[in-house]
């Protein structure tokens, strides 16, 4: 009797640590994207506000292991490259709304893998975004993608009684930063404004 007694205490606790872990994981996954999109509409209105339509931006990218910078004029609808060191597809031109964009990917929940009938792992987002305290665009953009357990879902805990091991949820982490080194208003009636990333103070 004792011995049963001592198993059902045993299997209880080894219970109560992935539930325990499940709860902790929504309430963070619950809160964190909202934080983002709060933080990142915030900052497209004080953006909006400054009804800049025309602009020269330098945003400097580290991704892959290389660093690579962008120069762009931006005239209402019509987009120039100055000049591109990185010549990347997916980044695309990095104008301001490309950076909010690119921003909004932090609020995405996690991705499946490896796919949603079998949501094992999933690939998650962790990082952090600054917004210039005067102008609201994001001045710095900076996360990684990782592989995590996906332990609240059923095929996880399935793996694991069929392979009677823990499910490989390992893969390379890929990190991205984005700067805004220099944004310029371009304004044909009055001298242009120059945001400088060293000269900004604060953020968002």
């Amino acid at each position: 009797m004792r011995i049963s007694l001592l198993r059902a205490r045993r299997w209880r606790i080894i219970w109560v640590i992935p539930f325990a872990a499940l709860s902790l994981g929504l309430m963070a996954s619950g809160a964190m994207p909202a934080t983002y999109a709060s933080r990142r509409e915030a900052a497209q209105q004080v953006w909006k506000a400054q009804a800049i339509t025309s602009y020269r931006i330098v945003v400097r990218a580290f991704f892959a292991g290389r660093t690579c910078a962008q120069e762009i004029e931006v005239r209402g609808t019509r987009q120039h490259i100055l000049r591109d060191t990185c010549n990347s597809s997916w980044l695309s031109l990095l104008t301001v709304d490309r950076l909010f964009e690119l921003s909004a990917r932090l609020e995405a929940g996690p991705e499946c893998f490896p796919s949603k009938q079998e949501c094992i792992c999933h690939r998650v987002r962790i990082g952090a975004i600054e917004y210039d305290p005067i102008y609201g665009f994001p001045a710095t953009i900076g996360w990684r993608r990782e592989m995590q357990p996906n332990w609240q879902h059923p095929a996880y805990w399935k793996r694991l009684w069929e392979k009677r091991e823990l499910p490989n949820c390992t893969s390379p982490v890929r990190t991205l930063r984005l700067e805004v080194v220099s944004l310029t208003p371009l304004h044909d009636h009055e001298t242009p404004r120059l945001y400088h990333a060293s000269s900004a103070a604060g953020g968002n």
